[in-house]
């Protein structure tokens, strides 16, 4: 892709703020370049450079291929509101932890979506190996495109499995990633217990999600009225109304326990404004 095109282009097409987006692939990695020394199995259909693990176990497959869609429609509706207003999260975690700075490792994101945490986390997205793993196929919302050209640059390996049955080899990651998708995933546990596997000795988990009740306390007061019932009428006409949490916590209690109980060592935690981040040590 001709990226000064790109830009050249939108110099003179403003973007209006509630304008459907276009979607942009990312640079995906082919499979058969990673395979053999990341993945612990071979049992997956190639897509669009896609490692696709579900595929063949789908016994609805078109179930699946309506979802996902749901999910690029929804995507597509979203709006630089929310790419704004949760960039801050990221920044303020990553400093905290200090992971953003991190350097020649392997990263899994578990849940990871569009892979744009690639850039709105780590300073320095080129000296990863980041791999995306998620059970639908996002595609870049051009917000992210407008502010991290890399993201349509870097290589990146694309997997497509569920956080249940992460299909990376024992001891391969250096970190594994879950921002803001352990509330989505069928049994955390599982997950937890994966990439307890999935991790190198010493390695690092960072998990981060909101708790119970944080979206709805953000929107009280009069403060942005106007924008929120913009936001509302914008959702509403574009049906974007998908929401496929599967638990909310009220605590981190109950994921704190779950690391202990796998043998993980909590190196850092903390609540803040509703929101949380742990970050444990294998």
């Amino acid at each position: 892709m001709d990226l000064s095109k790109l830009y050249f282009d939108w110099i003179d097409a403003p973007r209006n703020i509630y304008q459907n987006a276009t979607l942009f692939n990312q640079n995906r990695i082919p499979p058969s370049e990673y395979e053999n020394k990341y993945l612990n199995s071979s049992d997956f259909i190639v897509s669009e450079n896609v490692a696709d693990f579900i595929a063949k176990k789908d016994e609805e497959n078109t179930l699946w291929s309506d979802k996902n869609e749901k999910f690029l429609q929804f995507h597509k509706a979203l709006h630089p509101h929310t790419f704004f207003n949760s960039i801050p999260i990221d920044h303020y975690i990553g400093l905290k932890t200090q992971l953003s700075s991190i350097k020649d490792k392997v990263v899994l994101d578990i849940g990871g979506g569009t892979g744009h945490f690639l850039s709105s986390f780590f300073r320095f997205p080129h000296q990863l190996q980041y791999f995306l793993l998620d059970p639908n196929v996002r595609l870049l919302h051009d917000q992210f495109v407008r502010m991290y050209p890399e993201l349509l640059e870097i290589p990146i390996g694309h997997v497509r499995c569920y956080a249940e049955a992460i299909p990376f080899k024992d001891e391969i990651a250096d970190l594994i990633i879950s921002s803001s998708a352990i509330d989505h995933y069928k049994d955390y546990k599982v997950f937890i217990t994966e990439s307890y596997r999935c991790l190198k000795k010493n390695g690092l988990i960072l998990i981060s999600s909101h708790l119970e009740g944080a979206k709805s306390k953000s929107k009280k007061g009069s403060k942005g009225l106007l924008e929120n019932m913009a936001r509302l009428t914008h959702r509403i006409k574009n049906r974007v109304s998908l929401d496929d949490h599967t638990k909310e916590f009220r605590s981190t209690d109950e994921i704190k326990e779950s690391l202990l109980s796998q043998g993980f060592k909590i190196e850092q935690e903390e609540l803040f404004k509703q929101y949380f981040y742990i970050l444990a040590k294998k």
